[in-house]
């Protein structure tokens, strides 16, 4: 038995998803997938290292938006390729938008002072 909507498997005799409260089916839906074509990637941003490209390009998926690493650095044999030329976070034309929100929010909210309150201290007399 399966749930329709998060996709969890349950045993035989459970008739509703823990999560998403609904009925359980016997069978999944096959999922969907979009298929992109390579030409219908742009650029998003330029890195000097892959490690910061891998980072955003996991924020990005976390979001539902897929992304691809582009850069020319001998397949991982050059690194130092990679930071003369680049590494290119790609994402799909029409997820450009929404990409650039999410970094924008990021940045936003990195840009915010935390406030943290601590009790006043307590002033010791020194002999």
């Amino acid at each position: 038995m399966f749930c329709p909507n998060c996709r969890s498997e349950y045993v035989e005799g459970i008739t509703e998803c823990a999560e998403c409260l609904v009925p359980l089916v016997a069978e999944l839906p096959p999922e969907e997938t979009t298929e992109y074509a390579y030409e219908d990637f742009v650029t998003l941003e330029t890195y000097h290292a892959r490690h910061e490209a891998e980072l955003q390009k996991s924020v990005l998926e976390a979001n539902g938006i897929e992304a691809v690493i582009e850069s020319d650095d001998a397949g991982g044999a050059g690194p130092a390729l990679a930071f003369t030329r680049g590494v290119r976070l790609l994402v799909h034309k029409d997820d450009i938008q929404k990409a650039q929100e999410i970094f924008q929010d990021l940045e936003a909210v990195q840009e915010e002072p935390i406030a943290a309150e601590f009790p006043p201290e307590e002033e010791t007399e020194t002999p």
